[in-house]
């Protein structure tokens, strides 16, 4: 029999707290970011900002003139002479109020460039623009601190205000690489700020790109699998991954034995009699397994380590990238859970790629002989786990199932994909796991 908590108000606000939080890291983790390309010709920086997924441009007015591209332009104005040429659909930054106001009243979206060297003088005007509720405002602070912009980003909750800083940072320059100093502004305050990014390096362009991309919330597919086979395997060597983050309730990671896909393993998020819970901890797995991560990448849970980066998701296939604090390898009974997915339940492009593969043997078979001992139109993953009430995986229908009381027919969550890897990336070839 399950054992319930008892409800109380302190565990309740407790779970909704947890749950605001990884909320708030999923809204961090879609800010925007600007290329300052004032003073830039060359060739390859600009290609390389048209690829990349930065949201807009800042250029003076006679660049922009000579630039195509299909990002948002932003003239960088500071003579009044200016204004009259420029498209309706251009925005507008300047460190003059009185030419964001001329802006504003032709039509532009517009904002202030606000440099502050001294916070105690500087800091209150960029406190004041925030409040009024401006376009957007793009703070040039000179120190490596975030605190006065987490004030800034108090002052516009609730408001449209965009706030976005310059990088590089003055005082970092030479310290921390401008990709880490734009990274560490998007996590400020969870909601994060937008960054202004100016540099002349092709390469800092797509290492940025790439990083906001791999931050950024994706939706991993999701269907139901039933239960074919529970066995109880001895010891093993499991995997717990202890992550950096808080994981909510319907939280967890990919864990499986092929790269036909994975289980949905859960947080250790639910009551347990003896223990505090361990909401940063995925009780994931055997050594030998797979666990998913960003990009379409998959690792061994055996290769966890600090600094590592799994794939956080929850029962929406809603998923975000998790650091791995630290990683525990301990002798465990273990238990094998497999399960199969019926095709009509894989997401159309893995869908067709399965089929194609099965084609082959369904054209050489003769009518009313079996293709295989199983059934072939459906994918079959399986997880070992540490044989244990409290390690629990998702069920199908969004509830939670302890590994130990799993039965053939049981209904549970998996991911199914198309195998074939090398060191974690996928590739194109033919392979067969069981």
């Amino acid at each position: 029999m399950d054992i319930a908590p008892t409800p109380s108000h302190e565990t309740s606000n407790g779970h909704a707290e947890r749950r605001a939080a990884v909320d708030a890291i999923t809204r961090a983790s879609d800010v925007k970011w600007w290329f300052d390309g004032r003073g830039a010709s060359e060739p390859e920086l600009w290609a390389a900002v048209e690829r990349s997924n930065a949201d807009a441009v800042l250029a003076r007015p006679a660049e922009l003139e000579r630039l195509t591209t299909a990002k948002q332009r932003i003239a960088y104005v500071t003579d009044g002479s200016e204004l009259p040429g420029l498209a309706r659909d251009i925005w507008v930054l300047t460190p003059e109020e009185e030419l964001r106001v001329r802006a504003k009243a032709a039509g532009h979206h517009a904002g202030l460039l606000l440099e502050v060297s001294d916070l105690e003088r500087g800091l209150p005007r960029g406190v004041e623009v925030c409040e009024r509720g401006d376009d957007f405002v793009v703070v040039d602070i000179e120190h490596a601190t975030y605190i006065p912009y987490e004030l800034l980003l108090a002052k516009t909750e609730g408001r449209k205000t965009r706030i976005l800083r310059s990088v590089p940072i003055k005082d970092l320059d030479g310290r921390v690489d401008d990709v880490h100093q734009s990274l560490n502004a998007f996590a400020t305050l969870e909601r994060g700020v937008g960054v202004l990014f100016r540099t002349r390096d092709p390469r800092a362009i797509e290492s940025l790109a790439r990083n906001v991309s791999h931050g950024r919330s994706v939706v991993t597919p999701l269907a139901p699998a039933r239960v074919v086979e529970v066995l109880h395997t001895g010891l093993g060597h499991r995997v717990c991954v202890d992550t950096t983050s808080m994981m909510s309730a319907e939280e967890g990671m990919l864990i499986g034995s092929t790269g036909w896909g994975g289980l949905f393993v859960c947080s250790e998020n639910h009551y347990l009699p003896h223990m505090n819970l361990r909401e940063f901890r995925v009780n994931a797995g055997a050594v030998h397994s797979y666990v998913w991560g960003m990009n379409d990448q998959i690792l061994y849970l055996s290769e966890m380590k600090a600094g590592s980066e799994v794939l956080c998701v929850d029962v929406h296939g809603n998923s975000r990238a998790v650091t791995v604090g630290r990683a525990k390898i301990e002798r465990r009974p273990m238990v094998c859970i497999r399960a199969r997915v019926s095709l009509e339940d894989v997401a159309g492009a893995t869908r067709s790629a399965i089929e194609e593969r099965l084609a082959a043997a369904v054209r050489v078979t003769p009518d009313g002989e079996k293709i295989a001992a199983e059934p072939q139109d459906c994918v079959y993953v399986n997880a070992f786990l540490q044989n244990d009430w409290h390690v629990r995986v998702m069920g199908a229908d969004g509830k939670v199932r302890h590994s130990t009381l799993l039965a053939p027919g049981d209904e549970l969550l998996a991911h199914v994909e198309v195998p074939g890897r090398h060191t974690g990336l996928k590739v194109t070839e033919h392979i067969v796991e069981k």
